[in-house]
């Protein structure tokens, strides 16, 4: 009688281990081998990069304010304006390239925040803005080059934006252009990149110059 008990209770514990052991084989949580796969981001990180460069009527106030361009705060933008940003480069130790990109907007940005006068009243700019060294298939942003690769004569730019070799921007009777980099100067594209033709290009072309 006391075999049979022994008998049945090394029967239960081992009833129990096994148990024990199909848990554990069935993936628990205690299982160092368990691995969790995680869901990569998809997040794009905001483009810092100089692709993209604007220049509003904004810009020239703030020249303005930094002592670098003394013109009327119009809008109107060409030769008086690349050569402030030319100035404000130079006196900021920046690279002189008459174009205003992130970095020398930042500039701006933190020197107008001062208060500081950057240019002095009797600094001369001699060297033309439009003198930027260029990529064969590329051109210098400024409205300097801009005005020479427009069709028509006589009209002024009044805000302009470059990016991934286009230019686009409004004029001063309200008209929109859109321009083409092409050896170092702006060309009018064959096709009307409002239609058709557009895809491709950056928002901020299509935007500034195709947008109501």
């Amino acid at each position: 009688m006391r075999a049979h008990r022994i008998r049945t209770r090394t029967l239960a514990l081992g009833l129990v281990v096994i148990a024990a052991l199909g848990t554990a084989a069935c993936g628990g949580s205690s299982d160092p081998t368990t691995t969790t796969t995680s869901t990569a981001s998809t997040t794009v990180p905001p483009n810092t990069d100089e692709a993209t460069k604007v220049f509003d009527e904004r810009i020239q106030t703030q020249l303005q304010q930094v002592g670098c361009y003394r013109g009327a705060i119009d809008g109107i933008l060409g030769r008086a304006s690349d050569e402030a940003i030319l100035e404000f480069q130079r006196a900021e130790g920046l690279a002189a390239d008459g174009e205003l990109g992130p970095r020398t907007e930042a500039a701006l940005t933190a020197a107008v925040a001062a208060g500081r006068r950057v240019c002095s009243p009797t600094t001369t700019t001699s060297t033309p803005a439009t003198t930027t060294t260029a990529a064969p298939n590329d051109a210098p942003c400024t409205a300097s080059a801009l005005l020479r690769g427009l069709p028509a004569e006589g009209e002024q730019i009044t805000r302009f934006v470059c990016a991934g070799g286009w230019a686009a921007g409004s004029l001063d009777n309200g008209s929109k252009f859109i321009l083409k980099a092409q050896q170092g100067s702006w060309f009018a594209p064959a096709q009307d990149p409002c239609g058709g033709a557009s895809a491709g290009l950056d928002p901020a072309i299509l935007e500034a110059g195709c947008g109501g």
